[in-house]
């Protein structure tokens, strides 16, 4: 793989949601990596404070992103919200590119529950979840990613998909599983990150997210949330929705 030579290192965080991101943008920062002037939770801001579409870039403007960041000492970058063009990512020398897998089914739970106690959603079905347009609960998911198929409106994910996911993957540096390594570890080996304590950002025991459905009178979901109960007790919605996405990480993680 390739990336992360001798000079200056920019990481180059392609971060799926609730797939540990959050943990690994913390571990970056109490490492000592220098993330982008203004940004959320990693992904860089523009100067009027929105997360700047990185995915939407060319090779052109990517190449010279990545020149800003060199001249700002920008370490480590996220994006969270679109795929950028990982050919060019992975052909720059500069640039360190890694991403972090959750075992599909589980991801997506996380992802409701998440939404459903934060407040983003009123949803307290996956059935209703997965109906709202949302490409972090889009069908094969990783894929989406990974062959940068995942603006709205999405498109049915095809074979060819597949091979494009794959053959992007090819070129990381460093692409983890929660499912299959000890990830500290593994960034430790790879990243030299010595640091190994950082909050993970659970979805469960947030007292402002209990404190914030007490004061919208939740008191159903609050009960839920304090008993750390999923938001939906049937997973029936998901099913069959992420095969491409389990045979991906069985031919990147499996024996």
């Amino acid at each position: 793989m390739m990336g992360g030579g001798e000079g200056y290192r920019l990481v180059w965080f392609q971060h799926l949601h609730k797939a540990a991101g959050t943990l690994i943008v913390n571990l970056a920062e109490v490492n000592g990596e220098t993330l982008y002037p203004s940004h959320a939770n990693g992904n860089p801001k523009d100067e009027d404070g929105e997360v700047i579409p990185l995915w939407e870039f060319d090779a052109e403007l990517l190449s010279s992103f990545i020149d800003n960041c060199e001249s700002q000492g920008v370490t480590f970058v996220a994006t969270e919200h679109g795929a950028p063009d990982y050919s060019v990512l992975a052909a720059d020398p500069r640039v360190f590119l890694i991403s972090c897998m959750r075992e599909p089914l589980k991801r997506g739970v996380a992802n409701h529950n998440y939404a459903y106690y934060s407040g983003y959603t009123d949803a307290a079905t996956l059935e209703e979840f997965v109906s709202e347009a949302n490409v972090h609960m889009s069908d094969e998911y990783y894929v989406r990613m990974f062959s940068r198929r995942e603006q709205l409106p999405l498109a049915p994910i095809e074979e060819d998909d597949y091979m494009r996911a794959m053959n992007a993957l090819s070129g990381f540096d460093l692409i983890l599983s929660t499912e299959h390594m000890v990830l500290r570890e593994r960034l430790s080996e790879s990243l030299g990150w010595s640091e190994l304590g950082a909050d993970r950002h659970a979805t469960f025991g947030d007292g402002w997210k209990a404190w914030n459905m007490l004061k919208r009178l939740q008191l159903g979901r609050l009960v839920r949330y304090l008993r750390k109960r999923d938001a939906s007790e049937s997973r029936a919605a998901l099913e069959g929705r992420f095969d491409m996405d389990y045979r991906l990480m069985d031919e990147l993680f499996g024996d």
